[in-house]
């Protein structure tokens, strides 16, 4: 590729006449979509039947204001939108003589305040026809997400057809999402088109994405992560870069084979349990997400949460072993994860084509804020020996110095919701509500008061047996 260069756009007329005096009429045969989003840039790609020079027209309106281009000419097109604002929605098309594409609109990196969503999913390949039907329900999801991960297994072989294929069902989503793929064992078939088509951070093969308050760092399987290994060195280095910064609330994983499954088709990976698991708890990993598997499985193990996303298209794996006792939630469906990131929470669901969510969960994260607003005081007390007699209650208290709206919700480890014990306008004083927890599972739970202010989260180590409370949180 030539030199990128910017220009304003009161040039674009004459700037195109000289880019594309005397070439080849040129066809796209992959219409653009983005990659490798940056604090300040962008990476438009496309692709054209015939080569030809090619241009990015940008900016805050579908008036544009900046170019980029290239003059040599070229049948894959790359150039970078280099100058961009954070929080910002630009808009952009690209020209390759004698085509035009749509104006589409992308959204730069949000800034750590900013609440934002991501969808994540795996194993496009297989069935064209079932990858649509993913497709389309993503494509309806609003607001929109600000990246598209994806846990491998892009294609069957990585050839040049399933290439195209899966541009041409994916396009209404890459056109406006940047897109950041890991590499699965069917994507290996051609590192050569992987290069090709994808313009990612680092190596392109293990890299880190740092967006909002949250940092994603993806993973290779195919190359070492033992201790001394050089992935396993820059993985550390990442998390304790994202323990060092203050901006840095959640950190996801993602990789392509799930270190816990009970699918009968497949095994666990083991490797990923002996050297990166510990780095999960060790740093406090919300999520890491997986493929491989075709299906949905939940898996929460040592306080880190494992999904497997594999629903994007391939043949789904029914079978299923025996459940295990960090089994959480499994089914064999076509899908995809919807996250949602609002500060100290982190919301995921699982949802199928035809909008169904399931498997809807909520982490609480563990940073501890000052109380402020309505409520001086959440309390709580319950029974302290097993097991739980017939009459035990679990009272929870808390003062109100102004009438507030409240909402007073149980939720297990998993982000499940246990119960839902108050939900109305209450006058200033204090006030107690009482819950008899029969049938639930003894272990760690998360009270939860919200209020039209904020929401004030209190967790027991254990409520039985006798553990006192640890902590209260205040999130907004």
């Amino acid at each position: 590729m030539s030199a990128v260069r910017i220009i304003p756009a009161g040039l674009s007329q004459f700037s195109l006449a000289l880019l594309f005096a005397g070439t080849a009429e040129a066809a796209f045969t992959k219409y653009p979509y983005v990659q490798n989003l940056t604090d300040s840039s962008a990476v438009v790609r496309w692709e054209t039947s015939t080569a030809a020079p090619g241009l990015v027209q940008y900016g805050f309106s579908s008036g544009y204001g900046f170019e980029v281009s290239h003059s040599t000419p070229d049948t894959v097109h790359e150039l970078t939108l280099s100058g961009l604002v954070a929080d910002t929605v630009y808009h952009y098309r690209v020209i390759s003589e004698p085509d035009t594409s749509p104006d589409a609109q992308f959204s730069t990196i949000a800034s750590p305040d900013r609440p934002f969503r991501l969808i994540v999913y795996a194993d496009t390949h297989g069935d064209s026809t079932t990858q649509q039907t993913v497709v389309n329900r993503m494509n309806l999801v609003e607001p929109r997400p600000g990246l598209l991960v994806h846990c491998g297994d892009v294609t069957a072989s990585g050839t040049l057809d399933e290439y195209r294929v899966f541009f041409n069902v994916e396009r209404p989503l890459l056109c406006r999402t940047p897109f950041f793929p890991c590499l699965g064992n069917h994507d290996l078939g051609s590192i050569t088109n992987w290069r090709r088509f994808f313009c990612l951070p680092g190596n392109e093969r293990w890299y880190s994405v740092r967006y909002g308050n949250a940092a994603f760092h993806c993973l290779d399987d195919s190359s070492s992560y033992a201790p001394g290994s050089e992935q396993y060195e820059w993985f550390l280095s990442e998390l304790l870069a994202d323990s060092a910064n203050p901006n840095i609330r959640h950190v996801f994983v993602w990789f392509h084979y799930p270190p816990y499954t009970t699918n009968q088709a497949y095994t666990g990976n083991m490797r990923a349990r002996q050297y990166l698991c510990p780095l999960f708890e060790r740093f406090g990993i919300r999520v890491c997400f997986n493929g491989h598997v075709h299906a949905y499985e939940h898996s929460l193990v040592s306080g880190v949460h494992y999904i497997t996303t594999g629903g994007g298209g391939a043949a789904l794996a029914t079978g299923w072993n025996a459940a295990q006792p960090w089994t959480v939630y499994r089914q064999a469906t076509y899908h995809f994860t919807l996250l949602d990131i609002r500060g100290d929470t982190v919301f995921s669901r699982g949802i199928k084509p035809d909008g169904t969510v399931f498997d809807s969960f909520a982490i609480v994260a563990s940073h501890t804020w000052l109380t402020t607003g309505p409520v001086s005081y959440l309390s709580v007390s319950g029974p302290t020996a097993l097991p739980l007699p017939a009459a035990q209650q679990v009272r929870i208290s808390f003062r109100l110095s102004e009438p507030e709206h409240i909402e007073l919700v149980l939720f297990n480890p998993s982000g499940r919701q246990v119960a839902a014990l108050l939900d109305q306008m209450l006058q200033p004083g204090e006030h107690t509500v009482t819950w008899k927890p029969a049938g639930v599972t003894p272990g760690q739970y998360f009270c939860v008061l919200r209020t039209k202010s904020g929401a004030l989260r209190r967790k027991s180590g254990h409520w039985w047996p006798g553990y006192s409370v640890v902590r209260v949180v205040l999130a907004r």
